[in-house]
């Protein structure tokens, strides 16, 4: 399970990195984003080949994909937290955001249980 959580937290890095990336240097127009894209296939497609192993090999191991997807979802969401402070410098309200991330958290549970 730690090989599954491994590749969930690659996959998760990988999309929340590129996305910031994008929203901080590319500019906004649509010949810009489409050429960032393309130079950014290769890590796409190692985002999505770990993502889709870690779905595999975890639904093998615990028969539950929805709380798999919700918790690369957190995993993604902090990330994006992360980047969105230190990457871009944005301000962010920490009593929202833990408010946030409990919530999360509880639906992961209860998708667990």
């Amino acid at each position: 399970m730690v090989f599954v959580l491994g590749l969930i937290t690659l996959g998760a890095l990988i999309l929340a990195g590129t996305v910031s990336w994008q929203v901080k240097y590319v500019n906004p127009e649509w010949l810009s984003v489409a050429l960032y894209n393309l130079k950014i296939l290769p890590l796409l497609f190692t985002a999505n080949l770990s993502l889709g192993m870690a779905f595999i090999k975890g639904n093998d191991a615990v028969k539950n994909l929805p709380m798999l997807i919700a918790s690369q979802t957190f995993i993604y969401y902090i990330f994006i937290l992360l980047f969105t402070i230190y990457l871009l410098g944005d301000k962010v309200s920490v009593p929202k955001a833990l408010l946030a991330f409990c919530l999360m958290a509880i639906s992961i549970w209860l998708l667990k249980s």
